[in-house]
């Protein structure tokens, strides 16, 4: 069956499967063009990726020529592809088996057109990709990290990110490094100021759904726009528009409230699992590497899971070799009795064994630390691991953005 010729995608399942098919039978002398979000592949990450991907697709993709025999839809969105001299990939910064640990991501495709099949990860990295032929969008952080660092540092070419900003890859262009609530209001916003006629290019088909993934990890990062700590004049902006586009009978409330689910139900998860659901780690320049794991369970919850803190500091141990880890730090929230935060730093080296008391000692003010476990948690758990101590941290507003750099400043002094 003949169909008009494709000038563009009706769908997000059309582009992912085609940039993945795209992606597989690439050649390795031919130009490719990455958009990697961070190491914890959160929701921020994974929607920043794919947005960013698809929106600078379809502004540089050429039209079909007139010559051109009509094939039926999947050879369509093959053709469409072959067409573009330099695809945009969008890729997940975690291997296949990971991408299951992030229930929020497969509820938010269930709202949408594709599967988490249909999106390309570190697993689908060509071992062949030359770094000479490869440019890299960096989104939702501005310094590439393991494993691909090593041999692509040099190809980041772009970065948006509201992170905080480490001063690399500085002749990146566009390189947008500043606050906003999520990357996803960054990368709307980059595309509406430089591209201001995109949005009339797509067919209606795809409008709502294009509104429907960029609200997500707004929304998730803003708890519906009411942490206004988080939310600045560029999310109040794109989510105005991205209500506007997101179709009759979106229900904004019940599609935040399904992802926040989605996003705390983590009981199934191994207790490697939850290290490994919102992971981040940062090398430092005096060799020290530092992991942080967020978990949205309290403290008290993932050491009972695990069996009591001897046991749950095997798992630690274990999960810190693996990754050439020398400073182990767990950081979780829970809204089960009114909004927690508890932090766990362990020091696992010779060299970082004084760390989690360094950190206590030049920071116990700002972020009002009271000793883990508190009178009245579910747990007794007596700390007598060298170089590990855990807080409950009063300063509710001091998440993980605020708190890695700080820990980041004290390793640095190792």
């Amino acid at each position: 069956m003949s169909i008009r010729k494709m000038a563009t995608f009706t769908s997000l399942q059309q582009f992912l499967v085609g940039s993945k098919q795209r992606f597989n039978l690439a050649n390795p002398n031919a130009p490719v063009h990455l958009v990697v979000g961070n190491e914890s592949a959160d929701l921020d990450s994974f929607v920043s990726s794919i947005l960013y991907a698809f929106l600078d697709t379809i502004i540089k993709a050429p039209s079909p020529h007139k010559s051109e025999q009509m094939h039926t839809a999947d050879k369509e969105v093959s053709s469409f592809f072959n067409r573009l001299p330099i695809p945009t990939i969008p890729v997940l910064s975690i291997p296949h088996n990971e991408v299951s640990l992030r229930p929020e991501h497969a509820y938010l495709a269930s709202q949408l057109s594709f599967s988490l099949a249909d999106i390309p990860t570190l697993s689908d990295l060509p071992a062949s990709l030359d770094p000479s032929k490869t440019s890299i969008t960096l989104v939702d952080h501005n310094v590439l990290q393991p494993p691909l660092a090593p041999h692509f540092s040099n190809s980041v070419k772009s970065i948006i990110d509201h992170h905080v900003d480490e001063d690399m890859h500085t002749e990146a262009t566009p390189r947008v490094v500043i606050p906003a609530g999520s990357c996803t209001s960054l990368i709307a916003n980059h595309f509406r100021t430089f591209y201001s006629t995109h949005w009339n290019s797509l067919p209606d088909s795809i409008h709502s759904e294009i509104a429907r993934l960029a609200l997500a990890p707004i929304l998730i990062d803003t708890a519906n726009m009411k942490a206004e700590s988080k939310v600045t004049p560029v999310d109040l902006v794109q989510v105005t528009e991205f209500l506007e586009r997101a179709g009759e009978g979106f229900d904004r409330t019940a599609f935040y409230n399904g992802l926040q689910t989605a996003k705390g139900d983590i009981t199934g998860l191994s207790i490697d699992g939850l290290l490994r659901k919102d992971y981040k780690q940062w090398k430092e320049k005096n060799g020290i590497v530092l992991g942080v794991s967020a978990i949205t369970r309290s403290l008290s919850w993932v050491v009972q899971k695990a069996g009591g803190i001897e046991a749950f500091s095997t798992e630690l141990d274990k999960y810190a070799k693996d990754r050439g880890v020398d400073i182990v730090i767990v950081m979780t929230t829970d809204n089960s009795k009114g909004f927690r935060r508890d932090l766990l730093i362990w020091g696992t080296t010779d060299r970082t064994r004084g760390f989690a008391q360094s950190f206590e000692d030049s920071m116990n003010e700002k972020f009002r630390l009271e000793r883990w476990p508190k009178e009245g948690d579910e747990v007794t758990a007596n700390i007598a691991i060298e170089g590990m101590k855990a807080w409950t941290q009063a300063s509710l507003d001091l998440s993980r953005k605020q708190v890695a750099p700080v820990l980041r400043e004290i390793a640095n002094k190792l």
